[in-house]
């Protein structure tokens, strides 16, 4: 029986991962490299330790990959300032369901646990998850299972008995390497598109509508 859902945040909650490939190309660019899209497709679900070793394989291994990395995430915060958490449609309305449901809720980012709660604070979801927990504080990031793991620790709840919402490949290897029941709703990075009806889609699968 379905008792906790994870939810991942960046590129499956929050179109976030547009953001970071605007703030990525413009940051590479200004260092004097070439970013490409491949590039960046390769650091969707990694956290900042593994991100910065993908760029000394990227750039060489004089690149300041510490630098880089923190200035793209304080471009990153820039444009959400600016412009606001873009959050994915469809995503409040299953929240809301999986509220009425009982179920418990969590978040489990690559991301630091104060921007998790920056972003659930600024669209107002906090409420509507029982806890967050960054992968950065757990001992190995995604693509392990750690992070969700020790989710299901918390609550006393058994890997089969929750599942995980993932957008990248190494968030669903993740799960899968925990025994995790997982679905991988892929992010769009050109298009938001092809991702606006995911989480209605979601919604129908884990709560169909009676005949």
């Amino acid at each position: 029986m379905l008792k906790l859902i994870i939810f991942d945040m960046d590129g499956l909650m929050f179109a976030t991962e547009q953001v970071n490939y605007r703030a990525f190309t413009e940051i590479v660019k200004e260092e004097g490299y070439t970013p490409a899209f491949e590039q960046f497709i390769g650091f969707l679900g990694m956290n900042a330790k593994d991100i910065q070793k993908k760029y000394y394989v990227y750039y060489g291994e004089d690149v300041d990959a510490e630098g880089i990395y923190k200035k793209v995430g304080n471009r990153s915060k820039q444009i959400i300032r600016e412009e606001g958490v873009p959050e994915k449609e469809g995503l409040r309305e299953l929240l809301q369901v999986v509220r009425e449901k009982g179920l418990q809720t969590a978040v489990a980012s690559g991301s630091d646990t104060d921007v998790i709660k920056e972003y659930l604070d600024r669209t107002g979801l906090n409420e509507y998850f029982d806890m967050v927990l960054s992968s950065k504080d757990v001992k190995r990031g995604k693509p392990f299972p750690d992070v969700f793991l020790e989710i299901c620790k918390a609550f006393d709840v058994k890997p089969e008995e929750t599942l995980v919402l993932e957008d990248s490949a190494n968030g669903v290897q993740a799960a899968l390497a925990g025994n995790l029941p997982v679905i991988n709703i892929p992010v769009v990075i050109t298009s938001a598109m092809a991702a606006d009806t995911a989480f209605f889609t979601v919604l129908f699968i884990l709560f169909p509508p009676p005949n």
